[in-house]
């Protein structure tokens, strides 16, 4: 079959690209950009830079719906946020027209959980854990600000890659930022701030159609950047019972069907774990689970062309990097030399990487590259780092 990945200059293209070319698949990439993990890797059959889909709609669009029209597409998977939304939202057209599977649920349950403010909503009528969230603008900020307290995050509905997301220390540094934020990312929320606790957790399951969990893989994060809060660059996987039976009562609440990537972190004054939001579509980490005998991608396949479902052992004790973004956390760590796993730890039988291997080695050059680049953009360092 053929397979489309958008937004497939995602690290995650690497492992889902793998996989299906095992099977024989034909792989498909659309991207932003050369420089970068996912066009590098030699699992694509076919490569294409395409117009952002972020920042030029329509243009992607025109590219999208004129490819699919004149080549043989079995199925579409998106790889970030923006494909995810634009499959969800043209889920019914893309399928019936097309005759194209897109790996995402329909939009009235996508965005439930994709719209952060109406997930912790959901949590918060169904007692699930989380923190106190409220949306705001300009004119409640005094009654939303009583509810929710501070240390706080003003976070927009709809953003990625932790986008536009501030901590705020009080009222008046609320007062301040809240405009800007709103302006530049639209409707948002101020959410309780949880105390950092030095590691988080990421709950990676899938619900099939038939609603019953297929797999799932559960990693405990240790080493993230930026160092305030980001992406995983190191981290083990793990047993918790606790989280999963969690994130399954979510996936019903909501009648998922698909992939789902939980974050929940860990209070570190309290020990609570609170859900912060899902990510509807495979995650950069996605390595994580193939790295514990859990191959998401097959799951996908199988389960949207009705086929007999695989099951996996699960393995725990996996220890996955990515190293372009680890090299980031040692330069702006301070625990660089002391901290344990020691970063030096490069090799080892449970040791693998999410931006490639000595298999597949260009991906990590290529995306060590666009990182730097990347972090040379004084607007992306703001929206990152702040």
């Amino acid at each position: 079959m053929d397979v489309l990945l958008l937004n497939g200059e995602n690290v995650q293209s690497i492992c889902i690209a793998r996989s299906l070319r095992e099977c024989g698949h034909r792989i498909i990439l659309f991207a932003n950009s050369k420089v970068s993990s996912g066009y590098a890797s030699r699992y694509i059959n076919e490569k294409h830079v395409v117009p952002d889909i972020s920042l030029h709609g329509t243009a992607f669009e025109e590219y999208f719906y004129n490819y699919i029209s004149t080549k043989n597409v079995d199925i579409v998977i998106p790889m970030g946020d923006e494909g995810a939304t634009f499959l969800s939202v043209n889920k019914e057209h893309i399928e019936q027209t097309y005759n194209c599977k897109c790996a995402v649920p329909t939009f009235s349950v996508f965005n439930l959980a994709n719209d952060k403010q109406q997930l912790m909503e959901l949590c918060r009528k169904q007692n699930l854990p989380h923190p106190r969230t409220e949306v705001i603008t300009v004119d409640t900020i005094s009654d939303v600000a009583e509810y929710v307290g501070f240390p706080a995050m003003i976070k927009p509905n709809i953003s990625a890659g932790a986008k536009g997301i501030v901590k705020v220390e009080n009222i008046e540094e609320l007062e301040e930022k809240l405009p800007n934020i709103i302006e530049q990312f639209g409707p948002s929320t101020l959410q309780e701030y949880v105390h950092q606790s030095g590691h988080y957790y990421n709950v990676m399951i899938y619900r099939n159609k038939q609603g019953e969990i297929s797999a799932y893989t559960i990693i405990k994060i240790m080493r993230f950047f930026p160092i305030k809060g980001g992406s995983s660059c190191y981290c083990q996987t793990v047993e918790h019972d606790y989280l999963l039976d969690v994130c399954k009562q979510t996936l019903e609440l909501l009648n998922w069907t698909g992939f789902a990537d939980f974050d929940i972190l860990e209070d570190a004054v309290t020990g609570e774990l609170k859900i912060i939001e899902i990510n509807p579509r495979v995650p950069s980490s996605l390595q994580a689970a193939y790295a514990a005998g859990v191959d998401f991608a097959k799951i996908i396949m199988a389960d949207e062309f009705e086929l007999p479902i695989p099951k996996y052992p699960y393995a725990v004790g996996r220890e996955i990097r990515w190293f372009g973004l680890d090299v980031m956390w040692f330069l702006f760590s301070k625990q660089r030399f002391s901290y344990r796993p020691s970063w030096f730890k490069f090799f080892g039988s449970n040791v693998s990487y999410q931006d490639g291997s000595i298999q597949d080695p260009l991906p990590m050059i290529a995306g060590c590259f666009a990182g730097v680049i990347k972090y040379l953009n004084p607007k992306f360092r703001k929206s990152k780092l702040e």
